[in-house]
């Protein structure tokens, strides 16, 4: 029966060779709250022994306002829609004006001040994170800002337990963390190969996901953990916004406006990145 999917799908190859684009998602939807399911174009054959790849799922925390401070130029707030959890890891990112970006962990306990250890002297960044509550962020710049219009980004990632196939196009994502409902999410691909172990060419890379008012719940709920600061925080290196530009050669030719939008913050952090590790 194995030689017999090995052979179905060499005939595969060799007719899609030299014809085929690259391959696409073409759906992405949450089964129930611990689940999801992408399914590929019918080029595609995912194992259903070992599905070999590295596939992100960031959940997207809404910020619903941010604004200048008026009597502090070097200080921005930013109000969100949805709290910030415990045992989490955040991305910060710059959609508009400066791309001065950064990636902050909270531990057990929310913080309520999170000092840039990668702060370079006399280098333009962000100085400091001050968490108020889980829906309230002070941004401490080291200058004064000129611009009075913000947009951010705020992205945490849901850690993914097993990928699973059924020798088909369908790929299944099993979480480590519940999904919520009415919520905003991101699909990261950053490698995916097929039965054969042959890396899979996509032609996007970032796919938003929209979960329902209501999800089937297969995994009980865990109480979402909001507490008062405890101890020093440490800002974790730029893990995901490097790793997105050096697997995203090109901004995506089609998608949303926000994957557009973050492709290009990303791609600009890289650089800063680069920037200043040679200064160091």
């Amino acid at each position: 029966m194995k030689n017999t999917k090995i052979l179905f799908l060499l005939f595969i190859s060799v007719l899609f060779t030299g014809t085929a684009s690259a391959s696409t998602i073409n759906n992405v939807k949450a089964i129930d709250n611990n689940n999801i399911e992408l399914t590929a174009s019918p080029d595609v054959v995912f194992s259903d022994i070992n599905v070999v790849g590295d596939v992100k799922l960031l959940k997207d925390v809404n910020v619903s306002f941010s604004a200048r401070d008026t009597e502090n130029h070097k200080k921005v707030l930013l109000n969100l829609s949805s709290d910030l959890t415990a045992n989490t890891s955040y991305s910060l990112i710059s959609i508009l004006w400066a791309n001065w970006n950064i990636d902050f962990d909270i531990g057990d306990f929310l913080e309520w001040e999170i000092v840039n250890k990668n702060l370079v002297e006399s280098e333009e960044w962000i100085e400091k994170i001050n968490i108020v509550d889980s829906k309230t962020i002070e941004l401490y710049y080291t200058t004064d800002l000129t611009e009075d219009t913000f947009e951010f980004k705020i992205l945490s990632e849901i850690k993914t337990k097993s990928m699973s196939s059924e020798w088909n196009n369908v790929l299944n994502l099993e979480l480590v963390k519940n999904l919520e409902v009415s919520t905003n999410y991101i699909v990261m691909i950053l490698s995916l190969e097929d039965a054969l172990w042959n890396s899979i060419s996509f032609n996007e890379d970032l796919y938003d996901l929209n979960t329902p008012a209501i999800l089937e719940k297969v995994v009980e709920e865990k109480e979402v953990v909001v507490a008062t600061p405890k101890k020093e925080p440490e800002v974790i290196p730029e893990w995901n916004m490097k790793d997105i530009a050096l697997n995203s050669a090109e901004t995506p030719k089609t998608g949303t406006t926000t994957s557009i939008l973050i492709m290009v913050a990303l791609l600009a952090n890289l650089a800063f990145y680069f920037r200043k590790k040679f200064i160091k």
